[in-house]
């Protein structure tokens, strides 16, 4: 990309401009979520029966779930990939690669034969597939959050923040209609047969309109403005050589912090989305009732979590978080007794508070806290690798845990509510120890972290104060 050497970019865009940025934020992560949900969908409904056929149906949802934990596996490996990317080129070629490699992966998924036809391969076909698509969502909504927050004016960060969770819970809308539909439209046989390869397949038509909006977009007048200021003193990028190693020299409490911040929404979300489908199921529930509250339950999140950041502009980011990981502790328990009852109208509502009470909240505020806690020249590197190294330790492994936690007691619930509670007290804690961001500047770390990137004495860990 081409920048001017004497101009400066403007950091005022219009407000046709910043329309245009908030519809192409919440579309793509919307299309290229749509991909990620559309897999811990098809592992609770069909992958164990297709991929990994047992002769016990917990071996085989275990087994199915824990190809779901491997795309985190990989995850962190794309946020180093396309962070480095994203400092040193830019944010939009890192978000354009992303979506390019999730939706080849996911499309490529609906081409494997099944376990009865190639046998081992293709599990192993499925796991290859499931490792690309995570390194893809490694990078895609700290990405997306970081592109829409440095848009952003001062005084509405967080509810520019907030729109990239509300796209990734429109992909989960997208995913959970299109196999609500193909479950209405085929017969059991049949969508074990070939209907499940039908949403999967659709992903191709989707990725590429979120490519096409995906381009016609600016780079961040965030981005331009350091780009342009470095370029007056001789340099050609405004990052590091190496982000990582200035990031984990100069922020690394941030990391650890953004760590903890992340491990309840993360780990719930993928609770509440993907395991809570196996629970209804044992619990006397059709597919559709799942798949529907999913709907209903991506609807709330897309309304609560702008709402949660547009509230974090007002108040403050931690009190917001502090309060989100407190509703999702309190309703842990209720969740389950409202699903498990049999009553298809209670798990539906227990669904849609879960995800839009708890998580909503969550997610809501954790995108402009990812990108306030780093400096320009790392805060994609920063933001995406210290959220997904959480998500490999927090998120990745939440279905398998909740159902060997169940499994352990005689499918009882209760351990998994312990699990969730534990879960949110990370999250607490961490909001506790979080600075405050607010009303800073995005940029108040700058001058900091290059002082002390360019000493190699110096090596204390910077936070905003």
């Amino acid at each position: 990309m081409a920048h001017n050497p004497v101009t400066a970019p403007s950091t005022q865009p219009e407000r046709r401009t910043l329309a245009r940025v908030a519809g192409a934020v919440l579309m793509g992560s919307a299309l290229e979520w749509y991909d990620y949900f559309l897999y811990g969908t098809a592992a609770a409904l069909v992958f164990n029966q297709v991929f990994f056929p047992a002769q016990d149906a917990t071996t085989s949802l275990l087994l199915s779930f824990a190809t779901f934990g491997v795309g985190f596996v990989a995850r962190p490996f794309g946020a180093l990939i396309f962070g480095h990317i994203g400092d040193k080129m830019g944010r939009k070629p890192a978000l354009v690669a992303t979506l390019v490699l999730m939706g080849i992966s996911t499309t490529l998924m609906a081409l494997i034969p099944s376990y009865a036809s190639i046998g081992i391969a293709a599990p192993i076909m499925l796991v290859v597939m499931r490792l690309l698509q995570g390194a893809g969502a490694g990078a895609e909504y700290s990405g997306a959050a970081i592109f829409a927050v440095e848009y952003a004016p001062e005084n509405r960060r967080g509810l520019y923040g907030g729109i990239s969770a509300s796209g990734a819970y429109a992909g989960l809308v997208l995913s959970s209609a299109a196999m609500l539909l193909t479950t209405a439209l085929t017969t059991d046989e049949q969508f074990l047969a070939w209907g499940w390869r039908l949403p999967f397949l659709a992903s191709l038509a989707l990725v590429a309109l979120g490519l096409w909006m995906r381009i016609r977009l600016e780079e961040t007048p965030e981005f331009e403005e350091k780009v342009h200021q470095h370029e007056l003193h001789g340099e050609s990028t405004p990052a590091p050589k190496l982000p990582i190693l200035t990031l984990l020299r100069t922020q690394w409490k941030n990391v650890l912090l953004v760590m903890g911040t992340v491990a309840a929404p993360l780990a719930l979300s993928y609770v509440y989305s993907v395991y809570a489908l196996a629970f209804l199921g044992k619990s006397g529930h059709s597919a559709e009732v799942g798949t529907a509250g999913l709907v209903v339950a991506g609807f709330v999140v897309m309304i609560t979590a702008p709402l949660a950041g547009l509230a974090s502009d007002k108040w403050g980011r931690r009190p917001v978080l502090i309060s989100g990981a407190i509703w999702a502790a309190a309703f842990a328990y209720p969740f389950f007794w409202l699903a498990g009852n049999g009553n298809p109208v209670l798990a539906i509502i227990a669904l849609a508070l879960a995800n839009g009470g708890s998580v909503g909240i969550m997610f809501g505020v954790q995108g402009v806290i990812l990108s306030e806690l780093f400096a320009t020249s790392t805060r994609f590197s920063g933001a995406a690798i210290s959220r997904e190294i959480g998500a490999v330790l927090f998120g990745g492994l939440a279905p398998f845990i909740s159902v060997s936690l169940s499994s352990a007691v005689g499918g009882a619930a209760w351990p998994v509510g312990i699990y969730v509670v534990g879960l949110c007290a990370v999250t607490l804690v961490a909001g506790i120890l979080l600075p405050e961001t607010y009303r800073r500047r995005l940029d108040s770390l700058d001058e900091m972290v290059e002082h002390r990137a360019s000493s190699t004495a110096d090596v204390t860990p910077v936070s905003p104060r």
